[in-house]
């Protein structure tokens, strides 16, 4: 604040579209919540008993477009000091245009599962190494090339009317200023289609798909605004008129500015209903290692790292179907069991896995169950488990990237437990340092929008928040090594057993870290 308790200006607005809210934000050139100015939206996307997870385009549009209104009202004379506009979006989403710019399918998320065989098929056609290199990601039901795949064979009559290929956050893009708008190399590189050493589309898998580059988006960085909506819209959002709006960056990647964790070496690890570990790393990067994914945030900086699809999700789960004590009392409970003390074992697959084994159909599993066994051991149990995920990944990131000593932990679901945030340090062996922020996406955008309006000089420039520090207990760790070393035995003989030939499907080693 100014010596005058007045947020210093200008502000920026910061858009975060999230997988069960959308917000908006105001933020001060301090990249600062201006004090009251933030409206969330819950929005949930509907899922289908076969793997779908798909949105309506017009429906997620509204909700949106209201957050945003409902936020300028909030606002009131304090929205003339906006003079940039952030954006970021779940990722890995795919919809079609006719060439009218209508909609001829669902937003597909990365949620959506029904491209399985798809995948088998690329995975017998291609070889899935040189994609990885290539794309930064692995063939996986999450990204694009399968979805095209499977929409072309499922759906012929909406194949035939779609004239283009597009994400979302383009598409409101290109809705709010009437124009074709370019898609981020943030957004692209979740795609699964761009090829990360030419920085354009991916010929080789556009060719397989029987999709071509005209068929997609403009390909620039966020820093490439757009300015002056649509009559419609300046209407109807007469304060940002005149605001730079910066293209679309995908959510992962703002979480990570948000804590001032982009630039070489800096990781982050986010848990929410999902989780990942994400670090910056030099470029170019001359090699992926197997199982990460490459993260763009624009044509000079670049993120590393891997997401688990259960983290506060199982942690939510577990208290929802075992008989546990409220919060605070299961909390103490679970601080005074030792480390890998209940004899389980857990896999923590509730819906499949992603990094670092990317294994569609796994699922969860738990051994070691006595007639002892309580509640707070299961607890115990699933949240190591989660642990030793985020640990093969982080393993995966120090043979590219030295993390440093440290590591930021932020996301609600961690930070509502003082236990699992030491079993990180523990698990990982590395200082683990609470987040101080309370919405490091949302914070990310912004400051992404400060520097494209030359507000301030660097991504870098600002601090951002820390709360409490865990250090690693060298007796846990130690007492922590025989269970990650079972999580992985149990992974690969009920998973990922070897083939004939000693091959495995999954990326994940086998041999424990």
């Amino acid at each position: 604040m100014t010596s005058n308790n007045r947020a210093p200006t200008p502000y920026v607005l910061a858009i975060d579209i999230g997988s069960s809210s959308v917000r908006a934000t105001v933020y001060d050139a301090a990249a600062d919540v201006v004090p009251g100015l933030s409206v969330a939206t819950p929005h949930v996307t509907p899922t289908t008993s076969d793997g779908g997870a798909a949105d309506d385009p017009f429906v997620l549009a509204e909700v949106v477009e209201r957050t945003i209104d409902d936020l300028l009202a909030l606002a009131g004379a304090a929205a003339s000091e906006i003079v940039a506009v952030g954006l970021d979006s779940f990722v890995g989403n795919l919809m079609g245009v006719d060439d009218n710019g209508q909609p001829t399918t669902p937003v597909y998320t990365y949620a959506d599962t029904r491209s399985m065989d798809d995948v088998a098929q690329m995975r017998r056609d291609l070889d899935a190494v040189d994609v990885h290199q290539r794309t930064g990601v692995t063939l996986h039901t999450a990204y694009a090339p399968a979805r095209l795949l499977w929409i072309r064979r499922t759906s012929p009559q909406a194949w035939s009317k779609t004239v283009a290929w597009t994400d979302f956050a383009t598409f409101l893009y290109t809705r709010w200023f009437g124009s074709a708008a370019a898609c981020s190399s943030s957004v692209a590189s979740w795609s699964g289609l761009l090829n990360r050493h030419t920085g354009s589309w991916d010929d080789k898998l556009l060719t397989y798909t029987g999709v071509s580059a005209d068929q997609l988006p403009r390909l620039a960085d966020y820093g490439d605004t757009m300015t002056g909506p649509s009559p419609e819209f300046a209407k109807k959002w007469p304060a940002l008129s005149d605001a730079q709006f910066c293209l679309a960056v995908g959510d992962g990647a703002a979480a990570n500015v948000g804590e001032r964790c982009s630039s070489p070496g800096a990781t982050a690890l986010t848990v929410g209903t999902t989780g990942a570990v994400r670090a910056g790393v030099p470029i170019p990067l001359a090699q992926v290692p197997r199982g990460l994914s490459v993260y763009n945030l624009s044509g000079n900086r670049i993120l590393l790292g891997g997401a688990v699809t259960d983290a506060g999700g199982l942690f939510a789960w577990m208290r929802d179907t075992f008989n546990v004590p409220e919060p605070a009392m299961l909390e103490a409970e679970i601080s005074e069991l030792a480390p890998d003390s209940h004899g389980l074992t857990v896999l923590p697959f509730l819906r499949g896995e992603r990094s670092p084994g990317w294994l569609d159909n796994a699922t969860g599993a738990m051994v070691g169950l006595r007639a002892s066994t309580t509640p707070a051991q299961i607890v115990r149990a699933g949240l190591e488990s989660v642990a030793y995920r985020f640990a093969l990944i982080a393993d995966r990131l120090s043979a590219v990237v030295d993390p440093g000593d440290e590591i930021v932990v932020g996301g609600g679901a961690a930070q509502s437990s003082p236990t699992w945030l030491q079993m990180f340090a523990d698990v990982l062996g590395r200082t683990v340092v609470e987040s101080g922020e309370p919405e490091t996406t949302s914070r990310g955008s912004a400051i992404l929008a400060l520097e494209s309006a030359g507000v301030i000089g660097s991504l870098d420039e600002l601090p951002a928040q820390r709360g409490r520090r865990y250090t690693p207990n060298p007796t846990a760790s130690n007492a922590y090594r025989p269970g990650l070393e079972r999580h992985h035995d149990l992974y690969h003989s009920l998973l990922d057993p070897p083939n004939e030939d000693g091959s495995y499907i999954s990326e994940c080693d086998h041999d424990p870290i």
